[in-house]
């Protein structure tokens, strides 16, 4: 197995780049949009080939020669095209759909915790649905669910910590309830790599967690008092956010709020399970936010 060639969309951002690191000197191949933008990425062991999931002509043939393909792509704001349901389902059977010309011994997709058949959550319809679609068209599969994914990069812990860093009082969302389980990028990569040496988990859906559950509320104490902070804090009504949600969305990201309008509608969602796989499959105990977010003050 380890001299199988593994193909990856969504290979180059976050979670991607946790993923090329945990699987070392493997022969991987990455869909990118733009080879001469992602050059820096191509090394002895990695291979990349242009194409987007959304437009199924230009990944043909893509994944010829490999065993094993992993989807990571997934979209949490929707932009012209770039719906839910194209990018994360579309996308998906898009990708199914080359699987079969080349029957691939196992393929993996990257879902989220609290997946549901719900047209309310735009989002987890799509990922649900997805979910559906790679049980459907008989590919060796293994599935994973993970709760908010946090480490080096992310773009949800790194956001609070900025807010909570500028901000004269700390907003918080609504009532701040919402459970989450948040699961260290390193430990959701790891876990992948398990399952796929591993034949068990074929057929498989794994719901990923880390070690703590912790309201969103919690979450900013953490971040606030990793960084000092001993602002005051301030609930926001939902509806206010959603306002300041859709009046700051013309402006660059750096000055729009750390949640979108979907991930606004999830709050009234909890984001946690009590069925984490995450220590069984890495075989040690997952990583706690509390005490794995040192790079929100390097990235100050």
């Amino acid at each position: 197995m380890e001299n199988e060639r593994i193909f990856i969309a969504g290979g180059t951002g976050f979670v991607g780049d946790a993923f090329r690191a945990a699987l070392g000197d493997r022969p991987l191949r990455l869909l990118v949009r733009d080879i001469a933008k992602s050059a820096p990425l191509q090394t002895p062991n990695v291979e990349l080939v242009e194409g987007d999931l959304t437009e199924p002509l230009s990944i043909e043939g893509a994944l010829d020669g490999c065993d094993v393909v992993i989807n990571l792509v997934a979209i949490i704001k929707e932009h012209g095209k770039s719906t839910f349901d194209n990018v994360i389902r579309q996308g998906t059977v898009n990708l199914l759909m080359e699987a079969q010309k080349t029957k691939p011994r196992r393929l993996v997709e990257m879902s989220a915790l609290g997946a549901q058949h719900n047209p309310n959550f735009p989002y987890l319809d799509a990922k649900w649905h997805a979910e559906q679609d790679v049980k459907d068209f008989g590919i060796p599969f293994t599935i994973f669910r993970p709760s908010v994914i946090f480490g080096p990069g992310d773009e949800f812990i790194n956001k609070l910590a900025d807010l909570v860093r500028k901000a004269p009082a700390i907003p918080v969302v609504g009532s701040g309830e919402s459970k989450f389980q948040p699961v260290y990028v390193k430990d959701v990569a790891d876990a992948f790599v398990a399952a796929i040496h591993d034949p068990a988990s074929e057929g498989k859906t794994y719901e990923l967690g880390g070690p703590d559950v912790l309201t969103y509320e919690q979450m900013i104490d953490v971040i606030a008092h990793r960084l000092g902070a001993t602002k005051p804090k301030v609930h926001v009504p939902v509806g206010l956010m959603k306002f300041v949600v859709m009046a700051t969305s013309p402006l660059p990201a750096a000055l729009q709020p750390p949640v979108t309008s979907e991930q606004l509608k999830m709050l009234s969602l909890d984001n946690c399970t009590d069925h984490s796989t995450t220590a069984e499959l890495i075989g040690r105990q997952p990583a706690s936010l509390r005490d794995n977010i040192d790079y929100i003050v390097k990235n100050r």
